[in-house]
């Protein structure tokens, strides 16, 4: 059986993160629980609720439905980039900037993941919250814009220079 070595691979930042193994998959997961903690702060201060209570009965949910979320929307980008042309998969993989069509792509995505984080959010992770609807779905905003994979936007062709 012959041995084959693959030099120069590049891959997307938002695809390293997902590479289980790694140094910087276990930042990536300790880097979402730090900012899903913040966020979640900010969406407690918002609606004027405890946010220690709050994280202790939720915290978990949010984190598995913002990783879950940025897993499925990297995969979508990933299989996309597998269907496209040459100029539009580099631009998507690893400066969304250098092409509009790519640009959108991964905006759409971004803000597709948003919602889902939006809609998991209210649908399960405050489900046990004793908070109004309208509480409930302001948090929930706030945890989609805050934790959104803005990640998919950013030029990794900057890491490889």
């Amino acid at each position: 059986m012959k041995n084959i070595r693959y030099y120069n691979v590049f891959f997307p930042i938002w695809l390293v993160l997902f590479l289980p193994g790694t140094l910087i998959f276990f930042l990536s997961l300790l880097m979402n629980a730090l900012m899903d903690s913040g966020v979640l702060a900010l969406a407690c201060r918002s609606v004027r609720r405890p946010f220690k209570e709050t994280w202790k009965k939720c915290f978990w949910k949010i984190y598995a439905i913002g990783y879950l979320v940025d897993v499925a929307g990297a995969a979508i980008l990933l299989l996309l980039s597998m269907r496209l042309e040459d100029p539009l998969i580099y631009a998507l993989l690893f400066n969304p900037f250098s092409h509009f069509a790519a640009l959108l792509i991964a905006a759409l995505a971004t803000a597709v993941c948003g919602v889902g984080i939006v809609w998991l959010n209210f649908r399960f992770s405050f489900r046990k919250l004793d908070w109004s609807a309208a509480e409930k779905k302001k948090a929930a905003l706030i945890l989609g814009i805050g934790t959104a994979p803005y990640l998919f936007l950013f030029p990794s062709i900057f890491l490889y220079q």
